[in-house]
């Protein structure tokens, strides 16, 4: 059988693609072009909608093969979805999806030997409780749940024994992390092994001082941190249901490079939410002049049914001024000659 993943999302759902392709390879299979595949699985994502648009572009070109579907899909999407595919699975039964595909297999996925690679992901949770107002996540991976911490280890070992240079711990919010980050972190760090660690994502509202001085002071660990910002201004970061200001995210900002001369910092952006007026999308420019940022992920505002801005707020933002405003951010900290 030839088989073709076609991911989207983020990194967390990028680890959950190679743990299916590892799967599928155990077994015989063999990866080919989507042309090529008679297998089609689709690893999905409700967070925005531009990625649900993606599916249903590819469906068509896909028609006359066995397509399969997991992910993190709102209800709203995935009535709408599962007719139009052979077999539907959460990503939270991952086990579910591989055993459909192959009945009488016994391999586990969770045991899979870890490739040589260069890079790797390691998840260290699932999930989130933060309930930003525009965030399908909570409803589609679940409450936030740690993983344990020996299984965390082993894993890392595993892939620093194969060869791993760069391993990125993964998390919704890895600074929650149960029961502490930090100490996560110093016990990795004691690994033997030439391997730096990086760590996706630490949400503002609650970045402790002594994991500010551990990545300052680690070799081992990245200078490298990804920050979401949302929104700089009050208001909008009050709709949003992010715990902290614009002045307080600053504050943050300027103690991570004061603390980490080197420092590469990088974050995320909504533009056109629901009451973003032109002052309020200023003080995002204002904003992200002064935190000078190396990178910026940068998204128009898509309504996801079930998370509460919806609910609250007039999607009242035109779309042709949130391309505007997207590309004033872009052009603002991602121009193309950047480095």
């Amino acid at each position: 059988m030839h088989y073709y993943i076609f991911t989207l999302g983020c990194q967390m759902n990028i680890y959950d693609s190679q743990k299916i392709e590892q799967y599928l390879d155990s077994n015989g299979c063999k990866s080919a072009s989507e042309d090529e595949a008679d297998l089609i699985i689709i690893n999905a994502c409700s967070v925005r909608q531009k990625a649900v648009d993606r599916i249903y572009g590819h469906l068509k070109k896909w028609q006359g093969k066995k397509i399969f579907i997991t992910g993190c899909i709102l209800p709203h999407d995935k009535k709408k979805l599962e007719n139009k595919v052979e077999f539907f699975s959460d990503i939270q039964d991952l086990k579910k999806i591989l055993n459909k595909i192959f009945p009488k297999s016994k391999t586990d996925s969770r045991l899979l030997k870890a490739e040589s690679q260069s890079e790797a992901f390691v998840p260290i949770m699932t999930g989130c409780d933060n309930f930003c107002s525009y965030c399908a996540v909570p409803y589609t991976r679940g409450p936030e749940i740690s993983r344990p911490e020996k299984d965390i280890i082993a894993e890392f070992k595993k892939l620093v024994t194969n060869g791993a240079k760069r391993i990125i711990l993964l998390g919704q919010n890895v600074n929650n992390f149960k029961p502490s980050f930090v100490d996560l972190l110093r016990k990795i760090i004691n690994i033997p092994g030439d391997f730096k660690i990086g760590f996706l994502t630490s949400n503002p509202w609650n970045f402790p001082e002594e994991l500010v001085e551990l990545v300052a002071n680690e070799p081992k660990i990245l200078k490298e941190i990804h920050l979401p910002l949302q929104s700089g201004d009050d208001e909008i970061l009050r709709k949003m249901n992010r715990h902290y200001t614009a002045a307080q995210y600053l504050k943050l900002v300027n103690n991570l490079r004061f603390a980490i001369s080197d420092l590469r910092l990088s974050t995320d952006i909504i533009v056109g939410f629901p009451g973003e007026i032109k002052k309020a999308f200023e003080n995002t420019i204002k904003l992200c002049k002064k935190a000078k940022f190396n990178k910026a992920y940068i998204a128009m505002y898509s309504p996801r049914p079930g998370t509460s801005s919806p609910k609250k707020y007039r999607d009242n933002v035109p779309r042709e001024e949130k391309k505007r405003r997207f590309q004033i951010l872009d052009n603002l900290i991602n121009p193309k000659t950047k480095p």
